[in-house]
């Protein structure tokens, strides 16, 4: 039996693990799935490579795969926010977050604009900074760091998240990430999660297109996803509700 190709955003990963677990158990279908930076796997498609399924943490990749006539549609299927992984110290933990932003002794982490949504999504955070607190905002894009999520990035090592690697291998003191991960990090006794401010929080549209629109199995696997269990899953795991 041939398996069903998936090409899916790396901070699916965490979500889609026990979904296509049980999307597997309960078909028999079996489903090849490759996780990385969305903008990067958009980039393997527009070069040829022909996955099933893409799964991106935006909708702009896969409505750029439409408009260049690769794909017909695309399907928003769940949602995600922002946090800020922190170093684990009381300087870090206890004050208020969006002055810990604008303080220059701190090193700010992102992942890479345009190869990982997680990257836009951080250069718009500075925006909202940047209306907020004028000046501030671009201070921040100026100084934070892409460390992960692009070609060049070097790798997370296997097993690791990438927040709590990056803190601890001292490349930033705050990482700013998906609030997804939040449970995961949790158990990571060298980090804490911290909620965003209100004026800086927004939620993120994760979108999928089917890029072979006569596969039975992947137009079911498609509708497991968008099924009221395979939602119950990815919030469980982290993942925010459409609506």
């Amino acid at each position: 039996m041939n398996s069903i190709t998936l090409f899916a955003a790396g901070s699916l990963r965490l979500a889609f693990t026990p979904l296509l677990a049980e999307f597997e158990q309960q078909t028999g279908q079996r489903v090849e799935a490759t996780f990385g930076p969305a903008g990067l796997l958009r980039q393997r498609i527009e070069q040829g490579v022909r996955p099933q399924i893409f799964a991106s943490a935006n909708l702009e990749h896969p409505q750029r795969l439409v408009a260049n006539g690769i794909e017909q549609a695309v399907q928003p299927f769940t949602c995600n926010h922002l946090c800020a992984t922190v170093r684990n110290i009381p300087a870090l933990t206890q004050p208020d977050l969006l002055a810990l932003l604008c303080d220059p002794q701190w090193q700010v982490g992102t992942s890479t604009p345009l190869a990982d949504p997680s990257g836009d999504y951080a250069q718009q955070l500075f925006d909202r900074l940047e209306q907020l607190l004028p000046g501030q905002g671009d201070v921040l894009r100026s100084r934070a760091v892409a460390l992960v999520g692009g070609a060049d990035s070097a790798p997370i090592p296997a097993g690791r998240l990438a927040a709590e690697y990056l803190i601890a291998t001292h490349q930033a003191d705050i990482f700013l990430g998906y609030a997804s991960y939040a449970e995961a990090l949790a158990t990571c006794p060298e980090v804490k999660v911290r909620s965003l401010p209100a004026a800086l929080d927004f939620k993120v549209t994760y979108g999928l297109c089917l890029l072979e629109e006569g596969s039975v199995a992947a137009q079911e696997l498609v509708a497991f996803i968008l099924s009221a269990q395979g939602q119950q899953i990815l919030q469980r795991m982290g993942m925010l509700p459409l609506n």
